[in-house]
């Protein structure tokens, strides 16, 4: 059974840290290779224990987390952790897959500590990553945030708690405004009268309250301003903040991988 303390050391062997040595550059190193802490990585295997392969150990699991969190090419990191790129990319990559399904976004979880009475449970917001260029340009693929080829992806935020309730898309950023992204799903979702809080760029006012002026206003830039510190946290992972390089189709798999170890490090 996998513990605190088998990980840190599995993972300081990859990393070279003295296990013995200071804890705070061991935790720092740690996360640094990463993505996460020691304690959940041990939530993340025990949400795995019914799915993944008998055969498969904690090695593979922070292999996977290494390559979200360093994305580093393979060559590279097969060298570190002294295997061949086929077994390196075979287990990294099913991990990435097993994290992408674990059961930890809930959207029910929206109505955590809710007022009585009220019709408003999340904030959303959109979020576009770096991609390689298609061989076949297409202005369906441009971000206006970056200027260049991109997929846009929307989270949910429940307002009263923080928690990620809600993540969609993996779709081009310039076929896809945040308005049309968010009537592809989320507005099916909803609770009848439901509303959400969201930008400018959500002009829908049957599902969206958006600042417009009313005294209000400065509570729900706050609330979404907290989408920005979500960003950032989900970004702190190079495979999302550097140019992805890898098929697109993996993109969402990794998006959502990524997206639940965040959820897990905010819980």
């Amino acid at each position: 059974m996998a513990s605190v303390e088998s990980f840190w050391r599995i993972g300081h062997n990859i990393t070279g840290h003295d296990v013995e040595g200071s804890l705070s550059v061991g935790h720092r190193k740690f996360r640094a290779f990463f993505g996460t802490s020691p304690a959940v990585c041990v939530v993340a295997w025990d949400l795995l224990a019914d799915v993944r392969p008998n055969n498969s150990k904690p090695n593979h699991l922070l292999w996977a987390l290494m390559l979200l969190k360093r994305y580093c090419i393979e060559s590279f990191n097969a060298a570190l952790v002294k295997v061949t790129e086929k077994t390196f990319r075979k287990w990294s990559l099913l991990f990435v897959d097993l994290l992408a399904d674990m059961p930890v976004l809930n959207w029910d979880n929206r109505y955590g500590r809710a007022r009585r009475g009220t019709i408003t449970y999340i904030s959303l917001d959109g979020t576009d990553f770096r991609i390689m260029e298609p061989s076949e340009f297409s202005p369906k693929w441009y971000s206006h945030k970056f200027h260049g080829p991109g997929l846009r992806y929307e989270l949910g935020l429940c307002i009263r708690t923080g928690e990620i309730v809600w993540a969609h898309g993996g779709l081009p950023c310039g076929a896809w405004p945040d308005l049309r992204l968010s009537r592809d799903a989320i507005i099916h979702v909803l609770d009848p009268g439901e509303r959400i809080i969201a930008d400018r760029g959500y002009r829908d006012q049957t599902f969206f309250d958006m600042p417009n002026g009313s005294e209000d206003d400065e509570q729900k830039r706050k609330i979404l301003a907290r989408h920005q510190t979500v960003n950032r946290r989900i970004k702190q992972f190079c495979c999302m903040s550097q140019r992805f390089r890898h098929s697109l189709n993996l993109h969402p798999r990794f998006f959502h991988a990524v997206t639940n170890l965040t959820e897990l490090m905010i819980e």
